[in-house]
């Protein structure tokens, strides 16, 4: 999905310059605009979803350490 979104920003932006360069002045600057924004949409979502998973990860990998830590503790105890 971040591959597309990326094609479709840069497929915005193209459609930007050729409007302010007048190339391919049929192509409406409307339509640049809205795909730069929807482009611009995904990619933040796609950034929040990453964030989000590396949270989930990292909470992960602290619970098995704790688990790890509490074994450990267990064991020293005993002396």
């Amino acid at each position: 999905m971040a591959i597309w979104a990326l094609i479709l920003f840069i497929l915005g932006v193209l459609a930007l310059i050729f409007h302010l360069f007048n190339i391919f002045e049929w192509f409406t600057p409307f339509w640049a605009v809205i795909l730069m924004v929807i482009a611009f949409g995904m990619l933040t979502r796609i950034a929040q979803k990453e964030k989000e998973a590396e949270k989930e990860k990292l909470a992960q990998r602290i619970s098995e350490l704790e688990s790890k830590l509490e074994s450990l503790s267990k064991k020293e105890e005993p002396k």
